[in-house]
């Protein structure tokens, strides 16, 4: 098989993972770090065993959307499959081996399409992404039940989900786990893993670059601690200052409208950009409208101007007008200066929350958000208070229908700002 791998090195992790695919497990989950190479392993493997299978059935490669299997997994998998081609019908995602094998590419947004092939085997490319990754499993192992086939699965881990449950906590014979993190991965410079890492709270630094499986559960904002981001310090830095920008961030909801007002600071000692979060209104049973007139009241004579963020969804008609919810802000706030950063589309509920716990404390102990302990009690609650839903990483807006807009509008204004997604893509530098 050395005219598969031919140009390819793989690293220590990646060695252990085509190890246990070929001597150890029916069924491998390779768990990896982001960037740790696990697809450019997962696609080597993938030919191998695509090549190897007996009996009559397709190799299926299955990817979280089309457009993810059309950038990503389909295009590895061609590179390293490159000297056994025959022939290609891109069009269809199939590629035909010299020796008469047939892989067909799946999107794993349409699991019924899979029911239609009998498979000699499948890849499974970044199943933390999949729309139901226990769905399509159950499906997949009834493809291969007449041919005996082989299965790989790629991705990097996403707390106690389906994977853990199938592949770890139900201890199946013939089912097999190989993990490493991203640092093994020899082409990607190291210190561009630290800087990203500096983006991460240690736990999520576990999942994503360590490639653990890691029990998110209880506080949402979980890096969060009174003393230290809400204590005597912020008490005594986080004061309006008129000569910068306001941050304000929106969440507009009628019971209660809440939005959080900030301020950004460089650190001399370290020249980190520190959020100082300095007042809040919070108005129950209120409206737009009148959480602007608030704010003229309160910030009458600011005049270094204010970037606006929130819920894209507030392009959306007011309930008691014709305007929408952004429209009112900007007609009543216009003369401040307002620099409108809404999105078009609200990031994922993950994409925010991983933001905001980074910031309040990255996986090297820097706290880069302080919040006014007496003037900022609703969204010191939620810091402390938000929780997931049992049993999910989702978080639980039913419990207590008075949490989660402080943070929920905060939230909007670090993923703008501090992306972990914008993070991410440095990495790909290298």
């Amino acid at each position: 098989m050395s005219i598969i791998l031919k140009n390819y090195k793989p690293h220590e992790g990646q060695a252990a993972f085509h190890y246990a695919c070929d001597w150890l497990y029916r069924f491998t989950l390779c768990l990896a770090g982001i960037r740790g190479g696990k697809t450019v392993s997962g696609a080597r493997q993938a030919v191998r065993e695509a090549w190897k299978a007996k009996g009559k059935g397709v190799y299926a490669i299955v990817a979280p959307t089309f457009n993810m299997l059309d950038r990503t997994t389909w295009m590895e998998f061609k590179e390293a499959a490159a000297p056994l081609i025959a022939r290609e019908i891109d069009s269809k995602k199939i590629i035909i081996l010299k020796n008469g094998r047939q892989v067909h590419g799946f999107s794993a947004e349409f699991p019924n399409r899979l029911r239609n092939s009998t498979m000699v085997g499948f890849w499974g490319d970044e199943a933390r992404e999949w729309k139901s990754f226990a769905e399509i499993w159950k499906v997949l192992l009834g493809r291969v039940l007449s041919t005996n086939g082989k299965g790989i699965i790629t991705s990097s881990p996403n707390s106690f989900d389906d994977m853990h449950e199938i592949f770890v906590a139900q201890k199946r014979k013939g089912y097999g786990v190989v993990s490493f993190p991203t640092y093994q991965n020899t082409f990607l410079d190291r210190d561009s893993i630290d800087d990203l890492a500096s983006n991460y709270d240690a736990k999520f630094a576990e999942q994503e670059l360590h490639g653990k499986f890691v029990l998110f559960e209880g506080a949402v904002y979980y890096t969060f601690r009174r003393k230290e981001n809400a204590g005597e310090l912020a008490f005594k830095l986080c004061r309006y200052n008129p000569n910068l920008p306001i941050e304000l961030c929106c969440d507009f909801n009628v019971d209660p409208m809440a939005w959080v007002l900030a301020q950004k600071h460089r650190r001399e000692k370290d020249g980190l950009i520190e959020i100082r979060v300095f007042d809040e209104i919070f108005l129950a049973n209120s409206n737009t409208e009148e959480s602007c007139r608030v704010f003229r009241e309160r910030y009458p004579l600011h005049r270094a101007g204010i970037n606006v963020y929130g819920d894209a969804t507030g392009k959306a008609r007011h309930a008691s007008s014709n305007r929408s919810n952004w429209q009112i802000v900007k007609d009543m706030l216009g003369d401040y200066g307002l620099t409108m950063r809404v999105p078009m589309a609200n990031p994922a509920e993950r994409d925010r929350v991983n933001a905001v716990n980074g910031m309040i404390c990255n996986s090297k102990g820097e706290r880069r958000v302080l919040v006014h302990p007496e003037k900022c009690p609703k969204l010191i609650r939620d810091f402390e208070q938000v929780a997931f839903k049992e049993g999910t990483t989702q978080i639980d807006k039913t419990k207590d229908f008075s949490l989660t807009h402080p943070s929920d509008g905060f939230g909007y204004f670090i993923e703008r700002e501090f992306s972990l997604n914008k993070a991410k893509l440095e990495i790909l530098k290298y």
